[in-house]
């Protein structure tokens, strides 16, 4: 026959052990996370400037060569 357990008691025990463990982690410096953030801006902003270039490369390249799409700039009026 199947054990029964108790939830709550599962739940405490779980709440127990995750804070024993948040006790041994070592946490970073506060300079540590403020270099680590902004490495990751600093990359995130690289990232987004090459993936923004080649996306106006590859349109470029598609309306002018697959497409043939003239441009869309309107032309001057005549008088």
């Amino acid at each position: 026959m199947a054990t029964v357990t108790r939830p709550a008691g599962g739940i405490v025990r779980f709440a127990q052990e995750s804070w024993s463990e948040l006790r041994k982690v070592t946490w970073p410096t506060q300079e540590q996370v403020i270099r680590l953030t902004l490495l990751v801006v600093i990359i995130s902003v690289i990232v987004s400037a090459y993936i923004f270039a080649f996306d106006n490369v590859f349109h470029l390249i598609v309306d002018k060569g697959v497409l043939n799409i003239p441009d869309a700039t309107p032309a001057p009026p005549t008088q």
